[in-house]
């Protein structure tokens, strides 16, 4: 793999009947049910022709993909609830199947989950939020764009106050809507693939009116007015907007001492972690902690363990004291404040506030 690939962004792709989120539920079981493994091999659009024909259109399904190699470069379709493993084939993502399972139980709460999931995982829809809670850009006439079929429309009912230029999009944004993704797909930069600007006019151009779908579901489960006013609850909109928590330093740490590997040092990266907080425990108080917080975080999913090695001595201790499994290369989820937290008693050292 080449040092500092860059990921490209594909168009954003999302149901595309803006109310029928549910679009993604029904497709998911299809591919969940797939009889035919060979048929969850190749390219997203191969496997969504293959298996989704009847059940939603390529436009919507491209969506439900994440990162994947194709003629040397990393792509990013969707927000990775197909994901594919190292021999090329595609299968339902461990929150795939939890949203599944979530919606076949209770339709409401694997909505709720979903829109969570979406703000978590979808760099499109992460930038949208970050720029309209920054002010950058403005939601008009939000109740008139999404029952009309031309939907969301930048210079209409978007309006681009600043960063108008495509080319400006992502600018001082990368890190923030997609460190988790650039830490699965082990790149260092993210782009904008330019194939989507080589297509012919009106030929699946490059448009942000797919985000109509997400706002659609963000306005169904209560996080966005009618008006356009987005209402998302506290720890997203702390999450959005940068505001420092556990789980922002962690990421911060991690991709500033990441090898061209992506590899960090776990017991050195933690250490910073807690000496942000005013903390320099003892060793075994330090092991104690690093322990539970690890063990906690991992059983929960709040870090996201893609890869282990063995270091030097100079790496500190691995996890859970293992030698092979000093460095790692990982992504840390929302969910780590929490996990940060649960972890804390086991300092037996009373929390400094310096934050």
């Amino acid at each position: 793999m080449t040092t500092g690939e860059t990921l490209f962004l594909e168009r954003p792709a999302f149901w595309t009947e803006n109310s029928d989120p549910e679009a993604w539920f029904r497709a998911l079981q299809v591919l969940r049910d797939a009889p035919n493994n060979h048929a969850m091999t190749g390219t997203p659009r191969t496997v969504s022709e293959r298996c989704l024909v009847g059940t939603i259109a390529w436009r919507g399904a491209a969506g439900l993909f994440g990162a994947y190699r194709r003629q040397g470069r990393m792509l990013l379709p969707g927000v990775g609830l197909m994901a594919q493993d190292d021999d090329g084939n595609w299968a339902l993502s461990t929150d795939a199947a939890d949203l599944l399972s979530r919606w076949e139980r209770n339709p409401h709460d694997g909505l709720t989950t979903l829109a969570t999931f979406l703000i978590n995982e979808s760099v499109w829809l992460r930038l949208l939020l970050l720029r309209l809670l920054a002010g950058d850009w403005t939601l008009e006439n939000w109740a008139g764009a999404r029952s009309s079929r031309a939907g969301l429309r930048a210079g209409r009912s978007l309006l681009l106050h600043g960063h108008a230029e495509v080319a400006s999009w992502l600018q001082g944004q990368e890190q923030v809507i997609a460190a988790r993704w650039l830490a699965r797909s082990h790149c260092r930069r993210l782009a904008i693939d330019p194939g989507v600007f080589q297509r012919r006019s009106g030929k699946d151009d490059l448009s942000l009116a797919p985000l109509t779908a997400p706002l659609h579901l963000l306005e169904s489960v209560g996080w966005l007015t009618r008006s356009g006013e987005l209402a998302l609850p506290p720890e997203l909109t702390a999450e959005l907007s940068g505001q420092t928590s556990p789980a922002q330093t962690l990421s911060a740490l991690t991709v500033e001492h990441a090898d061209v590997r992506g590899f960090v040092a776990a017991e050195i990266t933690l250490r910073q972690l807690l000496s942000g907080y005013g903390v320099t425990p003892t060793e075994e108080r330090f092991a104690r902690w690093m322990d539970t917080l690890v063990d906690d975080a991992i059983q929960t999913g709040a870090l996201e363990l893609l890869s282990t090695e063995p270091g030097q001595a100079r790496h500190g201790r691995g996890l859970h004291a293992d030698p092979s499994r000093q460095l790692v290369r990982w992504v840390v989820h929302p969910e780590f404040n929490a996990a940060f937290e649960r972890a804390w008693p086991s300092l037996a050292i009373e929390r400094v506030p310096t934050r």
